[in-house]
């Protein structure tokens, strides 16, 4: 679901997430997958700030959301929408990068995951040799969420993952009020740690009033995602919804394709 927590094996979430590819450079935080969420405190920032951020994460608790995300970073663009519901969910994903565009959509139901990926995107997402992208270019490929390294493909797409997939550390502080997605928030600003252990900013918008549900989740707003600079923009919607999503049939089995590193936390 997050664009920014996506590692190398990962397409969303978006909670999530969304957070998707080892050929995008938006990897710029490790996803944090799990199932519960944990309540933040912080030694300095705002107290008030850090008491709605508590209470917005206890509010999402195990909730369905629809989100949307659009990260951009040198010059590379992903596009995530999808729905996390309680025992499955699915979201597609949109990279466009130097001329070269990747589609996958990506599902879990249950404890198996699937993914159906253009050639691009099943050659840098996945790492199939060319050969097997062409032949199952827009085939679902099954693969079981007990594998570790592939579960981080359909990361964030379960109801009870959507709160870890909105944390964010702190201090916290509020952020200006502002209208999101037309209704008024407040912003409360914490960040992310990336992978060469920099923090980047990320700004959790809530309804000013009522329940404090996110609405959208910004990262390094004001930055346009030119040259190294990262930003990404997560919006939620239709918070407790829970949408069912079916299994594809005649799935092949993406373990006996995968590499080696790639499979070996789990036989199947």
């Amino acid at each position: 679901m997050h664009p920014l927590r996506q590692n190398p094996a990962r397409t969303a979430a978006v909670a999530a997430g969304i957070a998707a590819a080892a050929a995008l450079a938006l990897a710029a935080a490790p996803n944090a997958a799990g199932a519960a969420s944990t309540t933040t405190t912080t030694s300095a920032g705002s107290s008030a700030a850090t008491a709605k951020y508590n209470a917005a994460l206890k509010a999402v608790g195990t909730k369905g959301v629809h989100f949307s995300s659009v990260a951009k970073q040198d010059g590379a663009t992903l596009t995530v929408t999808g729905d996390a519901g309680s025992t499955s969910g699915a979201q597609t994903l949109v990279v466009k990068n130097k001329g070269v565009t990747e589609r996958m959509s990506a599902k879990v139901v249950g404890s198996t995951g699937y993914v159906n990926g253009n050639k691009a995107a099943l050659t840098n997402v996945i790492g199939l040799t060319k050969a097997e992208s062409t032949k199952y270019a827009g085939k679902w490929l099954s693969f079981p969420t007990s594998n570790t390294s592939l579960a981080e493909l359909v990361g964030g797409l379960l109801s009870s993952e959507v709160a870890k997939e909105l944390e964010v550390s702190g201090p916290y502080t509020f952020g200006k009020a502002a209208t999101v997605a037309g209704q008024q928030a407040t912003g409360i600003l914490g960040s992310v740690a990336t992978e060469s252990g920099s923090k980047v900013p990320v700004m959790v918008y809530v309804p000013a009033t009522g329940s404090p549900l996110p609405i959208q989740e910004v990262t390094n707003a004001g930055n346009a995602g030119g040259a190294s600079a990262i930003h990404g923009v997560v919006t939620f919607s239709n918070w407790g919804e829970d949408k069912s999503q079916s299994a594809p049939t005649g799935a092949f089995s993406l373990l006996k394709l995968v590499p080696a590193s790639s499979s070996s936390s789990t036989a199947g």
